[in-house]
């Protein structure tokens, strides 16, 4: 491969142009790239993206990203000289494998504070709604709502009779109680959603995005419902302004918030339009403890799909699951997906058991088990433990057959009953 040749095309089509190998060390940097700035082309080629050198010279570096990703990445990068450049990492295969890692700059922010703090935004805003994609993505014509529990079904029913009458809707409840997905489902069969989160703005910002020339809330944006995230956040000035736009270009509001109108208007945040436009269609969203039933459905679903994105087939014991369902999961369904990933992403085995679960999970684990497993599973349980903590301390089959008083072919046969691996 000619990286020389092949950078200069490119510099021709977008300045700013890097290229690294399908191993991550630089191979071309554009003289665009490097002037102005206090580094040569010598101190970049020829070393890997990884190293502690390169990972001073950017910060972030993009192509250390896209390597460890194997997917495109657009961010924020500092260089050495402080400079601060938007910058698109894209990786490049053949044959199913990475051959190499293109970047290039699309612009230079420096001095443009407010420009890089909407950036910073935008980018949480993606995240969030990327994990509804996620979450909404199945068999049922792309779209499936997963939570079952009668509760679940009451709100996607109530939801559903708003919807097909054209109405607003207002869902609220705890964060990460789904209310993102609940109304994606419904609404989202319906026409285009455009998502806005009033939370991590300011109210200027808002203004402009949600009311300026700009705005997706537009008759020629095709938009059918706008979601508003944390609409509560919005002024009572503000408020109107957004539904009167709404009402004028014909797209149905959608108002998310953690609050219910009843406990807002006892607050005196509330315009009186907002009442009345969202008042009649409120729907309500639980925690995940007050719906256990849909829990396991959840779990199931990002094992599932972390096993798939990872190409792993991790699987829960029965005591392990006992255990996660027994967890009193407060930051509700974002943090089983995040526990789930984390998870499937770093063990090493196949079964996972209780003990190869986050601490905070298995604080409780006894009571857990206490009230739903059998005297077997309680023996196992206690027994895996101190055989786990012996190993752990002694790290050797003989040293942990002296210390509970068994034989040693008793203790590997347990070592690896519980810890999954072979021992001397």
């Amino acid at each position: 491969m000619d990286y020389e040749q092949l950078g200069h095309v490119l510099e021709s089509i977008h300045p700013g142009v890097t290229i690294a190998d399908g191993s991550g060390v630089f191979r071309f940097v554009s003289n665009s790239y490097l002037s102005g700035r206090s580094v040569k082309g010598s101190d970049i080629i020829g070393k890997f993206a990884g190293s502690e050198e390169m990972m001073k010279m950017f910060s972030p570096c993009v192509t250390q990203m896209v390597f460890e990703s194997h997917k495109r990445v657009t961010t924020v990068q500092k260089g050495v000289d402080n400079d601060e450049t938007l910058v698109t990492g894209i990786p490049v295969f053949k044959d199913g494998e990475l051959e190499m890692i293109i970047s290039y700059s699309s612009w230079e922010i420096t001095g443009f504070d407010d420009l890089r703090e909407r950036y910073n935004v935008l980018q949480y805003q993606n995240k969030k709604l990327l994990d509804e994609i996620e979450l909404m993505t199945g068999r049922d014509g792309g779209q499936r709502y997963i939570a079952q529990s009668s509760r679940s079904r009451d709100a996607r029913r109530l939801a559903g009779v708003f919807c097909d009458a054209g109405c607003p809707c207002y869902i609220y409840g705890p964060t990460g109680s789904g209310k993102s997905y609940l109304v994606s489902t419904i609404y989202g069969k319906k026409g285009t959603l455009y998502t806005y989160d009033c939370a991590p703005v300011g109210e200027e910002v808002i203004e402009k995005e949600l009311l300026g020339e700009r705005s997706m809330i537009s008759p020629l944006s095709g938009i059918y419902a706008v979601i508003i995230k944390h609409i509560d956040r919005l002024s009572p000035r503000l408020q109107r302004a957004v539904l009167e736009k709404c009402a004028k270009a014909g797209i149905v509001p959608v108002g998310l918030s953690e609050h219910s109108v009843e406990e807002l208007k006892g607050a005196d945040k509330l315009s009186e339009e907002f009442i009345s436009e969202f008042e009649p269609y409120q729907v309500q969203m639980y925690s995940l403890g007050e719906r256990a039933e849909d829990l396991k459905s959840f779990i199931d679903y990002y094992l599932g799909s972390a096993n798939k994105k990872y190409s792993r087939s991790v699987e829960f014991t029965p005591r392990a699951m006992g255990c996660l369902l027994g967890y009193d999961w407060k930051e509700n369904i974002d943090e089983v997906h995040r526990t789930i990933e984390r998870i499937v992403l770093t063990t090493e085995k196949k079964k996972v058991d209780v003990f190869d679960l986050p601490d905070r999970i298995t604080g409780g684990s006894s009571e857990v088990f206490a009230q739903n497993a059998s005297l077997k599973d309680m023996l196992e349980f206690y027994e895996s433990g101190l055989v786990m903590r012996a190993y752990e301390k002694y790290r050797t089959s003989v040293a942990v057959a002296q210390k509970l008083g068994i034989s040693q072919a008793t203790a590997v046969r347990k070592i690896h009953k519980y810890a999954g691996r072979d021992v001397e």
